[in-house]
């Protein structure tokens, strides 16, 4: 996330993020940004495709665990 933000701010150039991710590394990383606090971070939504959600012919029943709206979220949506 840090990385991304550097990257918006013009502090880092935009072909350095395929290169730090390339390296799988964290350490390369953190050369560059800082960690990004969790506080602020939210998970808005996970979509999968019909394709993916349909299950073999003669499978039991698939539960896809509790569904939570954007409302729990604390931080504002933009």
């Amino acid at each position: 996330v840090s990385l991304l933000i550097q990257v918006g701010k013009e502090a880092l150039p935009p072909n350095i993020v395929p290169e730090i991710l390339g390296t799988r590394d964290r350490r390369e990383l953190a050369k560059v940004a800082a960690t990004a606090p969790p506080h602020g971070l939210c998970l808005v939504s996970v979509n999968y495709s019909q394709e993916i959600l349909q299950s073999p012919p003669g499978s039991p029943p698939i539960s896809f665990g509790r569904t939570h709206q954007l409302t729990k979220c604390k931080l504002p949506f933009y």
